[in-house]
């Protein structure tokens, strides 16, 4: 990553293909800085990174974190499909309703609600609660599932590739993003999302 933003003036797939690692799925990663730095990152720079990603592959995946200071980046565009993946308790609901209220307010089906680590028989709240605390519904459930997390924590295998209820979860949730989802599971209230 901090190769490709310092080479933004020259970046273009070819060199793009050369910063990223490739998994034997088929999924190429560009992977995080392995050191903190105090370099500033020109929003420009972000940009045509992103621009360079969309042209040279299908789908691009972007781990944002909480970084709220890139919402003028084309991350966020109108276009873009942003998962607001939270978790049900009190400090994480009240973030996440500010998050959607102060940023996301005028998205609709380009603002996916993930409750992560979704245990119905802890919940604090009920649906209706959430639904109310999120001011609109979450789309996605992922599973608590802590013993599934640490075996692929612990053999370094990518949690999709191992069957769990986390890893059917994040299947469903990357079907719906590839517009893969059979017509029966659209029914099911899934959103078909835009490429």
């Amino acid at each position: 990553m901090a190769n490709a933003l310092q080479l933004t003036d020259r970046l273009d797939a070819g060199l793009l293909s050369k910063l990223v690692v490739k998994h034997g799925t088929g999924l190429s990663v560009l992977a995080s800085p392995s050191e903190f730095t105090d370099s500033i990152t020109p929003l420009e720079s972000i940009d045509k990174l992103v621009s360079v990603a969309r042209e040279a592959y299908d789908f691009v995946v972007v781990d944002a974190g909480s970084r709220i200071d890139l919402l003028n980046t084309s991350l966020f565009d109108k276009s873009a499909i942003i998962y607001l993946i939270t978790q049900v308790g009190i400090s994480e609901m009240l973030n996440a309703n500010r998050m959607v209220s102060k940023f996301f307010f005028t998205r609709d089906e380009t603002l996916q609600i993930v409750l992560n680590r979704y245990k119905p028989s802890d919940l604090l709240f009920d649906e209706k609660k959430i639904t109310e605390a999120l001011t609109r519904p979450a789309q996605w459930k992922v599973p608590d599932d802590y013993a599934a997390a640490r075996r692929t924590r612990e053999t370094s295998s990518p949690m999709v590739l191992v069957d769990s209820a986390i890893a059917r979860a994040i299947r469903e949730m990357a079907k719906s993003a590839a517009g893969l989802l059979t017509e029966k599971n659209a029914k099911r209230g899934f959103f078909r999302f835009l490429r």
